[in-house]
């Protein structure tokens, strides 16, 4: 079974490391969308961030 890290020579000019940045970027973006949208439960506590 072959999987994209087998086989590089399938995008040889794309960067691992920025792929899976865009992707997380992607991600973050959709949860700012669903944070928007979706109303706010005082059930739950705050969000941690890991950010330092």
């Amino acid at each position: 079974m072959r999987t994209p890290t087998d086989s590089p020579s399938d995008a040889p000019d794309r960067d691992p490391v920025q792929e899976a940045r865009e992707h997380l970027e992607q991600a973050l973006a959709a949860l700012d969308r669903l944070r928007d949208v979706l109303p706010a439960s005082s059930s739950t506590p705050p969000p941690r961030h890991g950010r330092r």
